[in-house]
């Protein structure tokens, strides 16, 4: 089935013409904004240690939850948040009129809106979650033939000059191998199951806003619907990512300082993007 195609190069200028027509969504997007600085110095535990060569997968999935159980949650917090100010910026593209202000970005903390959010949030991250399974196990065992490396050379400090026709060096070398090129092509599959499943779901945060206006915004609903308009679309939601890509490289290298000025242009993108997938799965149907 063929599906119309969106002018990405229109979003972007309508997107340029709606952040500018709007410099006060900067107030809105500033919570979301300091949010983002502040996680920019959040890591989790380190997980490069000797510890993991004894661990089975899911003890290594326990270890990475725990390690990093505060930045989750911090991160989701601020998911909320950064869904409340793009649900002004929805109603804004609705309503040109509305006042904005600061704590517009903390609107759907109010009880109207929280738990309806909150569950559909957590149930979206969750099933990406279960996408990410394979990266996950690649990347257990990227560091687990690591962290053999490591000790096989405190073992043979006269690596590489080592003799390979030793068959305890060419077992080692033999796993290693294993591990390794397993971890890698786990990570190459893990990533083409994940990235689709990812874009499938992209809508979500917008078909979110929309339906929480009029109090329908049922969490399983609203990621189905998600998926159907994405269908024939996650290519070209990926090719506007990576249109933005400079912007986003902008704020990671000033540490989500930047994001104050650039989160209104990338998330009108984004709802200008919506508006299309909406116009044509409602002429399609």
């Amino acid at each position: 089935m063929k599906y119309p195609k969106i002018d990405l190069k229109e979003v972007r200028q309508q997107a340029r013409q709606f952040s500018a027509e709007h410099p006060r969504l900067m107030i809105v997007y500033l919570l979301p904004s300091i949010l983002l600085i502040i996680s920019s110095f959040i890591s989790p535990l380190s997980l490069l240690n000797e510890e993991i060569l004894e661990q089975s997968f899911f003890s290594f999935l326990i270890t990475v939850i725990q390690s990093s159980l505060f930045p989750l949650v911090f991160g989701f917090a601020s998911s909320i948040i950064l869904v409340g100010a793009l649900f002004t910026t929805l109603n804004l593209f609705r309503v040109p009129e509305i006042e904005l202000s600061f704590k517009d970005s903390l609107a759907l903390f109010d009880n109207r809106f929280f738990t309806q959010t909150f569950l559909t949030l957590l149930l979206k991250r969750f099933y990406l979650f279960l996408w990410s399974l394979p990266n996950l196990l690649g990347v257990y065992y990227l560091f687990y033939s690591n962290l053999m490396a490591r000790k096989f050379v405190e073992l043979h400090p006269e690596f590489p000059s080592v003799d390979l026709t030793n068959p305890d060096i060419e077992q080692f070398l033999l796993t290693f191998a294993l591990y390794f090129f397993g971890s890698v092509f786990l990570i190459l599959i893990g990533t083409a199951l994940y990235l689709p499943q990812y874009y499938a779901y992209s809508q979500v945060e917008l078909l979110l806003c929309d339906t929480l206006a009029i109090g329908i915004a049922k969490p399983i609903r609203t990621l189905e619907t998600s998926r159907f308009l994405m269908k024939g679309y996650k290519f070209q939601r990926f090719v506007l990512d990576l249109q933005l890509l400079p912007w986003y490289f902008l704020i990671w290298i000033s540490f989500g300082i930047a994001s104050i000025s650039i989160y209104p242009y990338i998330y009108s993108n984004q709802i200008f993007f919506y508006q299309r997938l909406l116009e044509i799965k409602q002429r399609r149907v």
